[in-house]
């Protein structure tokens, strides 16, 4: 995509939004970076929630096991489908959240009838898994391990779907407890958290580390590795990543953004970022933003010094995925002086820029379009069958 040439403008001050009727008590999940973070905000506030998750999908299903949802008194957060499937989830889940109790909702979408709005065909099976407070410190560990990048998988056991017993296997303990899941003992002797990892990699190898449901004799389990949401970072804050983050963030993203001006990276700009760092000439950039390999690196900074700086930072980093805006002739200018810098052409061919799919995007939010497409595409590994270069 090109970089237009007019100049940006300070931002006004972010309006505030009516929350139309949400309940005062319930917390924004802006800025959370997984769902067992949100979770574990939400218990231990003592809100009750209700955690929606497809343990099983088979045929032409619209969504594939281990696609999860959040039901509060302030609605849905997230989908397991839509249509009917999702309506009849929901309903259940409501159901849930009311009485405390967990239940499993079958759909076989097979042989409906053409005015059915899911004719797709294939089955699904949703667990309407009802949560207290006394869980908060379960997804506060959960979410610690994920923030340092430690594994581990869930093992729910759905054989009596009113109760099901949800533990989580890790390979390790985190060194230093975050605050709220101190007590290590009282969640072992729960049997809620297990250190012995490899003893459900092969309930994992069997689903080829994918999200299932496992039958071992009379019981059926429900297996789901330990994964954290992609990091998308923006570099640069101006108008084409104010559109990217909105739609990269309700695409599943979590969104950082790093900007050289306070204004540009300010949080009221990006109520939906999980972090809005300032940096000085875009100095020490995969340290201070942690640059890692669920990272996806968007370059969208005011000037080609700023992309330059940006994108030779973050070739030095394991990203799965850097992307640079600007023209060709740009693209070669910026290459060809780290190229003089002694960055090999292999690494610069990996960079995608002009960033985004080739849709003749041009405002703005057409621009994030293409862009949240390609980073979609490249996250699930099919952005090679997409991308045509001219």
């Amino acid at each position: 995509m090109r970089k237009g040439s007019k100049k940006e403008t300070p931002p006004d001050p972010a309006p505030e939004t009516p929350r139309g009727g949400v309940p005062e008590n319930v917390p924004s999940p802006a800025g959370e970076d997984c769902l067992e973070e949100r979770l574990a905000v939400l218990l231990a506030a003592g809100i009750p929630a209700v955690l929606l998750t497809v343990i099983s999908s088979r045929g032409s299903a619209p969504r594939h096991a281990g696609t999860r949802a959040l039901l509060t008194a302030a609605g849905l957060e997230g989908t397991v489908g839509g249509g009917a499937l999702e309506a009849r989830a929901v309903e259940a889940a409501r159901q849930s959240l009311e009485s405390g109790i967990s239940a499993r909702v079958a759909c076989d979408l097979t042989g409906l009838s053409p005015a059915s709005d899911m004719i797709c065909g294939g089955s699904m099976e949703v667990l309407c898994e009802a949560l207290g407070p006394e869980q908060a410190r379960l997804f506060a560990l959960a979410a610690q391990v994920l923030r340092e990048g430690g594994r581990g998988a869930w093992i729910v056991d759905v054989s009596r779907e009113s109760l099901p017993q949800r533990r989580l296997h890790l390979a390790a303990l985190p060194e230093t407890p975050a605050a709220g899941t101190e007590d290590w003992a009282a969640l072992a002797a729960s049997g809620a958290v297990r250190t012995d990892l490899d003893a459900a990699i092969p309930l994992l190898e069997e689903i080829k580390n994918k999200a299932g449901l496992i039958s071992l004799g009379e019981r059926s389990v429900y297996v789901e590795p330990l994964d954290a949401p992609p990091v998308l970072l923006l570099c640069g804050g101006g108008h084409v990543s104010l559109e990217v983050a909105a739609l990269a963030h309700a695409c599943g993203f979590v969104v950082d953004v790093v900007d050289d001006r306070p204004e540009f990276s300010d949080p009221a700009r990006f109520p939906m970022a999980r972090r809005c760092l300032t940096l000085p000439g875009f100095e020490n950039l995969v340290e201070a933003c942690g640059i890692g390999r669920r990272h996806y690196v968007a370059i969208v900074t005011r000037g080609h010094s700023f992309d330059r700086e940006a994108l030779a930072q973050a070739l030095t980093s394991h990203a799965a995925y850097i992307g640079m805006i600007g023209s060709k002739s740009k693209r070669e200018q910026v290459y060809a002086f780290l190229r003089a810098q002694g960055v090999p052409d292999a690494e610069l061919a990996a960079v995608r820029c002009p960033i985004g799919l080739s849709i003749g995007a041009e405002t703005p939010r057409q621009i994030a379009v293409s862009v949240v497409a390609e980073l979609l595409a490249a996250r699930a590994g099919t952005l090679q069958r997409l991308r045509f270069e001219d």
